[in-house]
């Protein structure tokens, strides 16, 4: 077996060892070590001094990025696991937000196709349509639904769906969470009005924790808690959260941080299609976005996901929170794939999980991206 060492500030749990190795195998990670003890172990060496060396970025919620639009062109989905690489991200959940029926039936069973040496698709994530009308955000109102199993059901055999966002506070939401739970759904509440106890009463049973916390949901109150409130009391509920500084204030990324840890806490980009793109004019499923700025809104003003990449976040995360490295890179790689189940292969430079690994520079820009055990991804080279 042909192995490949990278030399440089390793990034593990806890800490980050000044000078350390992790040595890859074919597909997964042979070893790791503080020191150069792996060296004479390796056919090829590569030296990333001064640069971090951490675990592959996980993203739960990508709607687009490079111009690609998940639900509309999902026959472009190799391209865009291609170009996702050089933001640091080595495996992410393609998203769907409320379509009509006939999108679904079109893109969903296109998403189940492998996609090659790009950024590793580990499954949809259908955000709606069974959500609430009043905290639908850029969801189109024609495309939100009551909750109706043989429709999940159906929804569910088209693709390979992973994680689904929906309203706990919906009449027969349960039924829809004990269905997709059973199939092995991660069920997180999202574009909800729900109130704290109901919303407490759902984390504490088959809902795994939270959309976007803080947007698309019922607003925290001294009175009247909501959802992130039930979200922060909770001791299971897992959160996930745009670290943009648009869509939630650096101070109330602080505070979540605080409250949820970076056990409890992933970072997402709900990136669109104008990520990475210039300012104009992208499609989000059925909606026209318009970009001014770097800012994605709807003609009615309303802001419609993001242009962030997961290197951006997780460059913010260090500057709102003063967190550690290691903690960044938890709530960046670790804990994603801990709530999507993939917790015992990725997020983790350590023997026997996924090779998937992205080196920073000393500016946190992306140097090289590692997939698999193979180079997917180099600055130098694109």
């Amino acid at each position: 077996m042909r192995l490949i060492a990278l030399r440089g500030r390793i990034v593990t749990d806890y800490e980050v060892w000044p000078a350390g190795t992790v040595l890859l195998g074919e597909g997964s990670i042979a070893d790791v070590s503080p020191d150069d003890s792996l060296l004479a172990e390796a056919h090829e060496v590569h030296d990333h001094a001064g640069s971090l060396i951490l675990p592959g970025f996980v993203d739960l919620q990508v709607n687009g990025a490079f111009g690609i639009d998940v639900a509309s062109e999902s026959q472009r989905l190799p391209e865009l696991s291609e170009a996702l690489l050089s933001t640091g991200t080595t495996s992410y959940l393609p998203t769907v937000i409320s379509s009509p029926e006939g999108l679904y039936e079109e893109s969903l069973p296109a998403i189940g196709i492998p996609t090659g040496s790009g950024a590793e698709v580990l499954g949809v994530h259908l955000e709606g349509p069974f959500i609430s009308l009043e905290k639908r955000g850029a969801h189109a109102a024609a495309h939100v639904a009551r909750p109706d199993t043989e429709l999940l059901a159906h929804l569910l055999d088209l693709g390979p769906v992973r994680m689904i966002t929906l309203a706990p506070e919906l009449e027969d939401a349960d039924r829809l969470i004990s269905l997709a739970a059973n199939r092995g759904v991660v069920v997180s509440a999202g574009h909800s009005d729900v109130a704290f106890e109901p919303a407490y009463d759902a984390l504490d049973g088959q809902v795994a924790g939270v959309t976007h916390l803080f947007n698309g949901m019922s607003a925290m109150h001294h009175r009247e808690p909501g959802l992130p409130g039930a979200a922060f009391a909770h001791p299971r509920a897992v959160c996930g959260l745009i670290a943009d500084g648009l869509h939630v204030h650096p101070e109330m990324v602080g505070l979540a941080f605080r409250m949820l840890g970076p056990d409890r806490l992933c970072l997402v980009t709900d990136a669109i299609a104008a990520t990475g793109m210039e300012d104009g004019e992208y499609r989000l499923a059925t909606r026209t976005v318009y970009t001014d700025g770097g800012v994605p809104r709807l003609g009615s003003g309303s802001i419609a996901g993001s242009v962030l990449t997961m290197r951006e976040a997780f460059m913010n995360i260090l500057a709102f929170t003063g967190c550690t490295v290691p903690e960044a890179a938890r709530m960046t790689s670790t804990s994603p794939a801990k709530l999507v189940g993939e917790g015992r292969r990725k997020g983790r430079l350590v023997p026997g999980y996924d090779a998937d690994v992205t080196v920073l520079m000393p500016d946190l820009s992306v140097e090289t991206v590692w997939r698999g055990g193979k180079l997917a991804y180099s600055w130098e080279g694109g």
